[in-house]
C-alpha cells in the first residue's frame, strides 16, 4: 500500500507524551456507559490581581475544564506499546448494540 506509513522507532519516539503544561488529565464517567472513562483536561488559571498599591490582592480562579482529545498519549498512569496499537476498550458496548459487524483483519480487498 503506498499510503502506510512505517512505524518505525524514530517515529514512535517522535510522538508527544507525558501531561501538558499548567493541566491535568482527569475522567469522569460516562452517562450511558459509566465503565467509560470521558477524558477531561483541568486546565490551571492564574490569579486575577485587583486593587493596587497595598490593596492590591490575588484572587485565584477555578480551574477550566475543557474535553481531552489527546487519547492516552498524555495520560501518565496509561501504558502504552506504541507498536501494539490501542486497546479496545469499547468493544463489550459495541457489541452489546447487536448492530455492529465483525470481520476479520485483512477480510476486506
Amino acid at each position: 500500500m503506498p499510503n502506510q506509513k512505517l512505524v518505525d522507532a524514530p517515529r514512535i519516539q517522535g510522538i508527544t507524551r507525558g501531561p501538558l503544561p499548567a493541566s491535568r488529565k482527569v475522567y469522569v464517567a460516562g452517562a450511558l456507559h459509566p465503565d467509560l472513562r470521558v477524558p477531561l483536561r483541568e486546565i490551571s488559571q492564574t490569579p486575577t490581581h485587583v486593587g493596587q498599591g497595598e490593596q492590591r490582592k490575588a484572587v485565584p480562579n477555578p480551574p477550566v475544564l475543557v474535553y481531552d482529545t489527546t487519547g492516552p498519549y498524555t495520560d501518565a498512569d496509561a501504558e502504552l506499546d506504541l507498536t501494539k496499537g490501542l486497546p479496545a476498550i469499547r468493544a463489550s458496548w459495541i457489541a452489546a448494540r447487536s448492530s455492529a459487524v465483525s470481520f476479520k483483519t485483512g477480510s476486506f480487498k
